[in-house]
């Protein structure tokens, strides 16, 4: 996240697209769309199917959660803190593509982004959002305030905000 900011400040980018609130004066942000938490786990999996996927029933399970200095590790931390319940974390790693290989593998269920492309990427996974509005994040649009973009960046942005006008599910 911090990388992504720092680099539209450093206008080395000209366009970030982050998780989480944006507070920074030098950033300006162009459009914020919502992004529910989904539960990745095998298709026979209690959880792959039946009635809605709650902060309780996911606590019941080992659970494959993003690094700490993400954006969707700080939803699911503040999530299950806000709920009270304690976790059982069986891993943490710093790529979606790595938290879906350790759900086929058996380690347990991960909790990734509804946007991302990793929670349809296996056939033999499961991928179901999580009814608790707690695990939602925003995933803000953002470039350097004041600045203005060049023409296939301003046509891009244009596009990225028409495709993230719903909310991503």
């Amino acid at each position: 996240r911090s990388g992504v900011l720092r680099q539209v400040r450093d206008e080395t980018v000209d366009l970030g697209l982050t998780g989480g609130r944006v507070f920074d004066d030098d950033l300006e942000i162009l459009h914020v769309s919502r992004d529910r938490m989904h539960v990745v786990c095998p298709q026979g999996h209690p959880l792959a199917q039946g009635g809605p996927l709650t902060a309780s029933l996911l606590a019941r399970h080992p659970l494959v959660l993003m690094h700490p200095s993400t954006s969707v590790r700080a939803v699911v931390d503040a999530a299950f803190a806000t709920s009270g319940l304690p976790v059982v974390i069986a891993a943490e790693p710093t790529y979606m593509s790595t938290a879906v290989g350790m759900v086929r593998a058996g380690l347990g269920i991960a909790i990734l982004p509804g946007s991302a492309m990793e929670v349809r990427a296996e056939a033999a996974l499961a991928s179901r959002p999580i009814a608790d509005d707690a695990f939602m994040r925003e995933v803000s649009l953002i470039k350097r305030a004041g600045r203005t973009l060049p023409p296939a960046s301003e046509t891009f942005a244009r596009v990225l905000i028409q495709a993230m006008q719903v909310e991503l599910v």
